[in-house]
């Protein structure tokens, strides 16, 4: 039996490189856990990929001994939730993939589905920063930017499901072109990507810059894991491209506080690593650029789940899935 006589889930994280499983109990403790690459250039290697992981760990599993209730997952793309279907995704080659009906083939067990950001959000409300909290807004700072909401205790979907795609509300509509084809999107001012770009404009004619010779003297090299290691070490272009990137993502925060009115905003994905170096700048831009009666008291604060967020946030939503269903 799982550790609290309640059963445990399964929950699954697909992303573009791996796909992560992991059997969770009522409490968050991951019992077993396991790593796999992602044929993510194959769709139909992809598809198959996965029913037969599933197949495979839940059997595993179930030989130890567990008690397996459900089947969360959260994968990267673009969800039809309602439905269980994976719509399409930017970083694996297929698409309206049926993710929910496969794993209840394959199971036999009750299967949630939603994406990797929503599935993120689910955990920290699970087991994370927002612990409690049914009013708040979850960023996943990476590659791009991601996002979830929560409202009166419940994840805001939209009528299709598709709802909380936070990083491409629009910053401004003349800046750069986002992945998605349109201008000036969150996403191209507050990523990870977002960041290593802002460096390298202000790194320009600095030749004592740390940041520079760690991209071999070429600013256009420049990551978002560069700009956080030399930022570590008092690097003048690292901590002022931080600076101008916080604003940016201060905007974006005071954009959604206004829309949702939440209790917290939990910032958490990759970026979020080095929360320390600009979290003091968020809030103050959030402060300085939002309207008072509705930005006071809101805390911002950082992911408390780290490397664990996606497949934590997974198991997050079959536990959801499950007390829906009780209720």
């Amino acid at each position: 039996m799982c550790a609290d006589g309640n059963g445990c889930v399964l929950g699954i994280d697909i992303g573009g490189t791996k796909i992560a499983v992991a059997a969770v109990d009522a409490g968050g403790e991951m019992l077993v856990e396991g790593e796999f690459p992602s044929p993510s250039r194959d769709g139909d290697a992809m598809v198959e990929a996965f029913g037969s992981l599933i197949g495979r760990e839940f059997d595993r599993y179930r030989e130890k001994g567990l008690d397996v209730r459900a089947v969360g997952i959260a994968a990267a793309g673009y969800i039809l939730q309602g439905e269980g279907i994976l719509l399409e995704s930017p970083n694996i080659a297929w698409r309206m993939v049926p993710l929910r009906q496969i794993a209840v083939e394959v199971t036999g067990l009750p299967a949630f589905l939603d994406n990797d950001a929503n599935g993120a959000a689910a955990g920290e409300r699970f087991v994370g920063a927002a612990r409690g909290v049914d009013d708040f807004v979850y960023l996943t700072l990476g590659t791009g930017v991601g996002g979830g909401v929560y409202v009166g205790g419940k994840p805001l979907r939209g009528h299709r499901g598709m709802g909380a795609e936070l990083g491409h509300i629009v910053i401004d509509p003349n800046g750069p072109v986002c992945g998605c084809g349109h201008r000036g999107c969150l996403e191209v001012f507050a990523s990870g990507t977002a960041l290593g770009r802002e460096a390298a404009g202000v790194v320009a004619g600095d030749t004592d810059s740390v940041l520079l010779e760690m991209a071999g003297g070429e600013a256009g090299r420049i990551t978002g894991k560069m700009v956080s290691r030399a930022a570590e070490r008092g690097d003048r272009a690292a901590l002022r491209a931080y600076e101008i990137w916080s604003g940016y993502l201060g905007m974006g925060i005071v954009d959604l506080i206004h829309i949702f009115d939440p209790e917290l905003v939990v910032l958490g994905g990759g970026v979020s690593e080095s929360g320390h170096l600009f979290i003091d700048s968020v809030r103050r831009a959030v402060s300085e650029r939002g309207i008072a009666s509705l930005v006071e008291g809101v805390r911002i604060v950082l992911s408390e789940l780290g490397n664990e967020a996606g497949v934590v946030g997974a198991a997050g939503l079959a536990w959801e899935g499950i007390r829906e269903r009780v209720l």
